[in-house]
């Protein structure tokens, strides 16, 4: 290997390393809360020692162990000293003025400005008289695009906007102005800047530790507020990471997201939008036959071989044996898009980097790989959604089907709710039997084109929040539907 082409991989880690420095500072976050909790509640931190031994928190932790291994390794080799200076900047003050008197006679005052010029992103210059104002000054031996002086007139303000495409104005690492008042008067000059962040990209470290911390935060309030759902969530999440589908799932899934890095996709120019939309389905697809596995072994299997029977004949209610394996499922599915989902982040962004060196194209900066790792998370959300949905139309199925009917009629709803669109424009015009099939199709089965962004990927365009809330509010709607239908059919099944 070469060094330039070690140095083209190099611009794809930073990304993956905030990833991992995220889920460092989570873990160093919850360490120091068991910390403090081993003082003030002792009893609360014994309960957290026994939470790490189940099936969800404890792998969860070692999971964020990996990815903070990983960080740990890269450091060396990615610019910390950008990401550092790009995170101050989020948290301080963006905006600041200056007001200097510019004296009469045509002598040149020279004003620094407090600033990094990469970070500019507005600047306003006013004065109460005619100025000329020179903002970039030659540096000797670089080539650099002319940046005409500024004839300031009296009280009519001069602006500039980074996002309007202009050069900026100032060179280096500091920024001056050298203003000349050629009448008589002294003048008063005042300047306004805006800043921000040189990297905004390194936004993926904060939300990956708030991300984190909530997950982890939101399961410890399940585990206090339902002990008993939590009990059997706890166990059915046990039993399907004891399983050889869950297993083979995660490691044919990650050397295949692996192997889309060097698959020719032949798109001119596409691939990176190829693999996004190839690694999407590809886990989606994964974590549904993982959830769908469970449930039929959770379930079904509990109720042929009497073992459901027992475990009802605790202090434990029918509806808490359903939501606890529904929860289950959704822990199972988190576990699985936390493992792959992060594989195919990194992917993604060595991604651009390979395709730039296969397409001869100039050499990506990190956060051109940031960018578009940064756009498969609306993704990973949205399939992750699809996936809870599955979850519980597959858990209704299983309380009177086995295994194989269940894995059957799954993939018939899957399929044909990614189909409902169509189904009922196809049945516009036709005769009304037609037309009554579509419109039942389309009130029955859940319409699964809500969660897929082939559309957005393929276009280049931003999924926004607003657009993940309703489809979180879908599908939670109709997997509540699901459950009670669960529940219902569940209810009066004869377990002996």
């Amino acid at each position: 290997m070469t060094p330039l082409f070690a140095n083209r991989w190099l611009t794809a880690l930073p990304p993956i390393w905030l990833v991992g420095a995220g889920a460092l500072v989570a873990l160093l976050v919850a360490a120091a809360v068991y910390g403090l909790l081993t003082v003030i509640r002792p009893r609360a931190a014994a309960e957290l020692r026994v939470a790490l031994h189940d099936g969800f928190l404890g792998p969860l932790g070692w999971l964020l162990v990996v990815y903070a291994a990983v960080a740990v390794a890269f450091t060396p080799l990615v610019p910390v000293g950008q990401m550092v200076r790009s995170l101050v900047r989020m948290t301080a003050a963006n905006d600041a003025s200056l007001s200097v008197q510019v004296p009469g006679g045509g002598q040149p005052l020279e004003i620094p400005l407090d600033l990094r010029p990469q970070e500019l992103q507005s600047l306003e210059l006013v004065a109460t008289a005619p100025l000329l104002v020179k903002t970039q000054q030659p540096i000797a031996g670089y080539a650099m695009e002319k940046v005409a002086d500024i004839d300031l007139d009296a009280r009519k303000p001069y602006e500039w906007r980074r996002s309007e495409g202009a050069t900026n104005p100032f060179l280096g690492q500091r920024a001056k102005l050298e203003a000349m008042n050629a009448g008589d008067a002294p003048a008063n000059l005042s300047v306004r800047w805006r800043l921000e962040p040189e990297y905004p990209q390194t936004a993926i470290l904060p939300w990956t530790i708030i991300s984190l911390l909530a997950i982890g935060g939101a399961y410890t309030l399940f585990r206090l507020g339902a002990p008993r759902v939590a009990a059997i969530a706890s166990a059915t999440t046990k039993e399907a990471i004891g399983q050889p589908i869950f297993t083979v799932a995660l490691v044919a899934g990650a050397v295949l997201l692996v192997a889309f890095i060097v698959i020719p996709y032949n798109t001119f120019g596409e691939d990176v939008k190829m693999l996004k939309d190839s690694g999407l389905t590809l886990t989606k697809v994964l974590a549904m036959l993982v959830v769908v596995w469970t449930a039929s072994v959770a379930v079904a299997d509990e109720i042929d071989g009497r073992t459901a029977l027992t475990v009802l004949s605790k202090p434990l209610r029918r509806w808490q044996f359903v939501l606890g394996k529904f929860a289950g499922l959704v822990l199972v599915a988190s576990l699985v898009f936390l493992i792959l989902g992060g594989v195919l982040m990194a992917t993604t962004s060595l991604k651009v980097v390979y395709d730039a060196r296969e397409g001869a194209k100039v050499d990506p900066v990190w956060k051109e790989c940031a960018d578009e790792m940064i756009t498969v998370v609306p993704g990973l959300v949205l399939s992750f959604l699809e996936t809870v949905l599955m979850a519980a139309v597959s858990l209704a199925v299983s309380t009177r089907l086995g295994m194989v009917p269940n894995l059957i009629v799954c993939f018939a709803i899957y399929s044909l709710g990614h189909l409902v669109p169509l189904l009922v424009q196809s049945s516009v015009g036709k005769f009304a039997i037609v037309r009554f099939v579509g419109q039942l199709f389309a009130t029955i089965l859940p319409v699964l084109d809500h969660f897929t962004i082939e559309a957005a990927v393929i276009g280049g365009v931003a999924v926004p929040w607003g657009y993940l809330a309703w489809a979180a509010l879908y599908a939670g709607l109709y997997s509540a539907a699901a459950l009670l239908v669960a529940l219902l059919l569940f209810q009066d099944r004869d377990l002996a």
